[in-house]
């Protein structure tokens, strides 16, 4: 089967694929935005969503390590890796700990914000593009930019939030 969803929220993305999991569907492939499955046991795995410190590390090195730990790399969609388990083999949590939680909510967070400075750059070239010409079609793209941009901000802040939480728990 094959789905097409936008995600730019991890935490959703792995819930979503977890539900299908619950469905009886586990998650194959993935790119932009399809998302390929196939029939399994309801609930028969349990997915993780990674996100690599940067995207020319050793692959096989990673995928090798996760193999030892019963983790199988489904993909890697830049720097975003797909993981599955089986749900069998107990719970998977790839970060337990409060520090790393911390950490990876922060390299998310610094992940966004680059995007985030990127997109409103271009917004305001748009915005100026479209008071200057007037044109229908370049306000049409900067109201797209907006709201894209509003969902990394979006993205920004719950990680801003999800790291206080870590530091609340960590005291």
């Amino acid at each position: 089967m094959l789905k097409f969803k936008l995600y730019y929220d991890k935490d959703e993305e792995e819930d979503w694929l977890r539900t299908m999991s619950l469905n009886g569907w586990a998650f194959k492939k993935f790119f932009l935005g399809f998302y390929t499955f196939q029939q399994c046991e309801p609930g028969e795995y349990s997915y993780q969503i990674d996100l690599l410190d940067n995207w020319k590390g050793d692959k096989e090195e990673y995928a090798s390590f996760m193999e030892e730990a019963g983790i199988e790399v489904i993909g890697q969609w830049w720097r975003w890796v797909y993981l599955q388990k089986k749900a069998v083999d107990g719970p998977f949590e790839m970060y337990t700990d409060v520090e790393s939680k911390i950490a990876q909510y922060s390299k998310i967070e610094k992940f966004f914000k680059v995007f985030l400075a990127v997109e409103i750059i271009i917004f305001f070239i748009e915005l100026v593009g479209t008071i200057t010409t007037g044109s229908y079609i370049i306000g049409i793209f900067t109201v797209v930019l907006a709201v894209i941009s509003f969902s990394i901000l979006k993205l920004v802040l719950k990680c801003k939030r999800k790291i206080q939480q870590f530091k609340r728990e960590e005291i």
